[in-house]
C-alpha cells in the first residue's frame, strides 16, 4: 500500500486504481479523478495542493489545463488569421488611396499648367508666376525706375544755424520798456486760411458780366451756364497771378479766391440788367478767427501779452483761448512776444498769422503733405536745422517723410536738411507749405517719380519698383534697373511625370503587398519561428485580392477614343513584366511629351466638347468604387470583422464555462489532499504496530 503511494504519486492512473482498491466506497475520490481526468482548464493556481499527501497535485492540475486549453488556443488562433486578413486589406485600401491621390491629380488641368518664368536680363527684371498659363514670352522695357521724393535746404555752417528766423530787433527789457507810444492796434488771424467765397449760382440766360478783382479787370465773361465757370476761372487765374490771387469753383457753384499774403480781396461787377449773382455779391474770409488787440502808450511787452492772452475776442466759440501771448529773448539778447497756438499746435487749424510789428512774431505752422494726408508742425521762431529734422521724424502724424542733416562735405557750408519719402511714386510726392529755402531735387520740375515702363510696346506707369502683379495675368516682377529683358513663360511637364511614375509605383507596390513579395529588412532578433510567422501571407490565394490586380491592370491600359497619337499609356512606353508588375520607359514618356504636350493633356483630361472622359478620371473613379463601404476590400474586412466578433464571444463563453469548472476540482483536489494525508497516517501507525508486534515475537 504505502510503495502504491510513495512511489508512484506521479501516476495518475496507478493512484486511481489504488483509491478504487482501498475503498470501493469511496465515490467521491472516484469521482474527483473523474473530473481530473476530463480535460478541463482551470483560472487559479492552489499552490498548497500536495502538501499533505505528499502528492504533487498541482502540476497534476496545471498538466490538465495545459491539455484542455486547446480548444481556446485554436479558436484564437483562427481569430488572429482574421485579424491578419483585416490588417492586409486595410493596407491594400491605404494602397488604393494613394493610386486614387495620384489620378485625382493627373485629372486637374492645372497640373499640366505648372509653370516656370524666366528673363533674358535678370540684371533689368525679376519675375515669378503662378501656375495655370499658356505658354507665352513678353519683350520689357525699364525706362526709368520708381524714385523717392527728395528735398533739400541751402547749405548751412552748423547744424545749429537758425531756420526760422526771430525778429532782428527787439526790446531791451520785457517790463519797464514802453514799447508803444501811441494808440495802435494788433491784428491776429487764427485758423486755417481758406479764402474768401460766396454763392456764385448761375440763373438762366446769357449774362455778360465784368469783374473786377483788387483792381485788377477780369473783362467780360459769359457765365450763362455752369460749363462757363472754368473760363470765369481762368480768366481770373491768368489776370491775377502777379497779384496773388487765385480762384476756383466747387461742384456746388462755390466761388473761392485765395490771396498769398491772406490779405481781404476787394471785388467788384458791372452786371447788365439780366445778370443773376447768387447771394449777397459780398466775399468774406473764412475759416480764420481775427484778434483785434488795442495798445496804448506806455505799454510794456508783459502788458502787451497780459493783454492779449486775456482779451475776449482770443477765444473761441467755447471760451477756449485762441492764442498763447509770451515774451521770449532772442539771440541778439533782445525780447519779443512770441505767439503760440494755445491748444499746442501740430494741426491745421493752429495756424497764426501777424504784421506791423517788429517785436512780434508767431510760430509757423508747416504743413508737409502726401497724397491726400498732410502732417502739421508749428515752429516756435528760433527753431534751428537740427530741432526742425528731430521735429519732422518725431511726429506722429509723420505721413513717410524722413528728415536727415547731411554734411556734403564743404569746408564752409557742410550741413543742409534733406526730405526724403520713405515711398517711391508720386502718390508719396512731398508738399511743403510755410517751410522756405527747400530746394526739390528729385522730381523736381516735371520729372516722374513712377516707375515708367513699356511690356509689348504697351506704356506702363506705376508707384513702385517692386511686385508689380497687375500688368502680366499670374505674373509678379521687380524692375532692378532701366533697360530690356525679354519675359518668358514656361510650362514644366515635370509634375505630371511625376504623377505619372507615381502612380505606376503604387501599383507595383500593391501587385508587391498582395503577392507577398514585398522586401523588407530583415530583422535578426527573431527566432525562425517567428520569422515563418511573420512571412506567412494572409491574402494567399485571395481571389478578393486577385481581382483588384486583375481591375487595376485593366485600368491603367485602357485605351481612349482621341483623334491623337497618345490614346493609352502604352503609347507613352508602358510595359508588362512576367510577374504581374508594370514599368514606363522614361525616355519614351518624356519624348511623347515634347512632342505633343496637348495631346497628353487629352490623354488624362479628355474632351468635355466631345464628352470624352480622361484616362485619369476613368482610374479616379474606379479606384473610388473600390474603397467604397461596398468595395472589395471593405467587404472583406466587414466579413472578417464579423466572424472575429463570432470567436470573441465562442472565447469568453467557453472561458467561463472552464472557469466555473475549475474552481470545483480545485476544492475537490484539497479534499483528496486531506484524505491522502489521513490515509497515510493511518498506514504510518499500522506499520508502526505490525513492527512492535515482530519484535515482540522474536524475544
Amino acid at each position: 500500500m504505502r510503495y502504491i503511494i510513495d512511489g508512484s504519486k506521479n501516476n495518475l492512473k496507478k493512484i486511481m486504481f489504488f483509491m478504487r482498491l482501498s475503498d470501493n466506497s469511496n465515490n467521491q475520490i472516484e469521482t474527483t479523478f473523474k473530473f481530473i481526468w476530463r480535460y478541463t482548464m482551470a483560472t487559479g493556481s492552489i499552490t498548497s495542493l500536495g502538501i499533505g499527501s505528499g502528492l504533487d497535485l498541482q502540476d497534476i492540475l496545471d498538466q490538465l489545463k495545459g491539455v484542455d486549453e486547446t480548444r481556446i488556443t485554436a479558436k484564437k488562433n483562427k481569430k488572429t488569421q482574421f485579424q491578419n486578413q483585416v490588417d492586409a486589406y486595410n493596407t491594400i485600401n491605404a494602397k488604393l488611396f494613394s493610386i486614387k491621390s495620384d489620378a485625382l491629380n493627373l485629372s486637374l488641368a492645372s497640373n499640366f499648367l505648372d509653370n516656370s518664368i524666366s528673363v533674358t536680363d535678370e540684371d533689368v527684371i525679376s519675375a515669378t508666376v503662378g501656375d495655370g498659363y499658356d505658354e507665352s514670352s513678353y519683350s520689357v522695357d525699364v525706362t526709368q525706375k520708381a524714385k523717392r521724393n527728395s528735398w533739400e535746404s541751402a547749405a548751412v555752417g552748423s547744424k545749429t544755424d537758425t531756420m526760422f528766423t526771430e525778429p532782428a530787433s527787439g526790446i531791451a527789457d520785457h517790463d519797464t520798456t514802453a514799447v508803444i507810444s501811441q494808440n495802435e492796434a494788433l491784428t491776429m488771424y487764427y485758423g486755417t486760411y481758406e479764402g474768401i467765397s460766396t454763392d456764385n449760382s448761375i440763373a438762366a440766360g446769357t449774362t455778360d458780366d465784368t469783374f473786377a478783382i483788387n483792381g485788377v479787370n477780369i473783362g467780360i465773361v459769359n457765365i450763362s451756364d455752369k460749363d462757363s465757370d472754368n473760363a470765369l476761372v481762368n480768366a481770373i487765374n491768368f489776370r491775377t497771378e502777379e497779384h496773388g490771387v487765385t480762384a476756383s469753383v466747387n461742384d456746388d457753384g462755390i466761388l473761392t479766391l485765395k490771396s498769398a499774403d491772406h490779405s481781404d480781396i476787394e471785388v467788384t461787377m458791372d452786371a447788365g440788367t439780366q445778370a443773376v449773382f447768387g447771394g449777397t455779391g459780398n466775399m468774406s474770409n473764412t475759416g480764420r478767427e481775427q484778434i483785434d488787440i488795442s495798445l496804448t502808450p506806455g505799454m510794456t511787452l508783459d502788458e502787451i501779452a497780459d493783454k492779449v492772452n486775456n482779451s475776449s475776442s482770443n477765444k473761441d466759440e467755447k471760451g477756449n483761448q485762441l492764442v498763447n501771448a509770451s515774451f521770449t529773448r532772442g539771440d541778439n539778447g533782445d525780447y519779443y512776444i512770441r505767439l503760440s497756438p494755445a491748444s499746442g499746435g501740430n494741426s491745421a487749424d493752429s495756424e497764426i498769422t501777424v504784421a506791423g510789428f517788429d517785436w512780434v512774431a508767431a510760430d509757423t505752422t508747416v504743413a508737409i503733405g502726401q497724397d491726400d494726408s498732410t502732417m502739421y508742425l508749428s515752429v516756435a521762431p528760433g527753431t534751428t536745422y537740427e530741432e526742425m529734422t528731430n521735429l519732422i521724424n518725431g511726429s506722429k502724424d509723420n505721413t513717410g517723410v524722413t528728415a536727415a542733416m547731411i554734411d556734403n562735405g564743404d569746408s564752409t557750408n557742410p550741413y543742409q536738411l534733406t526730405l526724403t519719402s520713405d515711398e517711391t511714386g508720386e502718390d508719396a510726392r512731398i508738399s511743403l507749405a510755410n517751410l522756405a529755402g527747400l530746394t526739390q531735387v528729385t522730381g523736381a520740375g516735371a520729372q516722374s517719380l513712377n516707375a515708367e515702363f513699356t511690356v509689348n510696346g504697351i506704356s506702363y506707369s506705376r508707384q513702385s519698383n517692386t511686385s508689380i502683379n497687375d500688368v502680366i495675368t499670374g505674373v509678379t516682377f521687380d524692375l532692378k534697373n532701366t533697360g530690356e529683358s525679354t519675359l518668358n513663360i514656361d510650362v514644366n511637364h515635370d509634375t505630371v511625370k511625376e504623377g505619372i511614375l507615381s502612380m505606376i509605383e503604387g501599383f507595383n507596390d500593391l501587385v508587391s503587398y498582395i503577392k507577398g513579395t514585398e522586401t523588407e529588412t530583415e530583422d535578426t532578433s527573431k527566432t525562425k519561428d517567428e520569422t515563418e510567422e511573420d512571412t506567412d501571407n494572409p491574402l494567399d490565394g485571395s481571389s478578393s485580392a486577385n481581382r483588384i490586380i486583375y481591375q487595376l491592370k485593366s485600368l491603367l491600359t485602357n485605351t481612349i477614343n482621341l483623334d491623337t497619337n497618345y490614346t493609352s499609356l502604352t503609347d507613352l512606353g508602358l510595359e508588362i513584366s512576367s510577374t504581374g508588375t508594370i514599368s514606363i520607359d522614361e525616355d519614351t514618356l518624356d519624348e511623347a511629351m515634347a512632342a505633343d504636350p496637348d495631346a497628353i493633356k487629352s490623354l488624362f483630361l479628355g474632351n468635355t466638347d466631345e464628352e470624352i472622359t480622361g484616362l485619369a478620371d476613368i482610374i479616379n473613379n474606379a479606384v473610388t468604387d473600390m474603397v467604397s463601404s461596398t468595395g472589395i476590400a471593405t467587404t472583406e474586412i466587414d466579413e472578417a470583422e464579423a466572424k472575429i466578433t463570432r470567436i470573441d464571444k465562442d472565447i469568453e463563453t467557453e472561458t467561463q464555462r472552464l472557469t466555473k469548472k475549475y474552481e470545483t476540482m480545485a476544492r475537490e483536489f484539497a479534499r483528496l489532499d486531506t484524505y491522502i494525508s489521513q490515509l497515510n497516517s493511518q498506514a504510518g501507525a499500522l506499520t508502526s504496530m505490525i513492527d512492535a508486534f515482530s519484535k515482540a515475537n522474536e524475544k
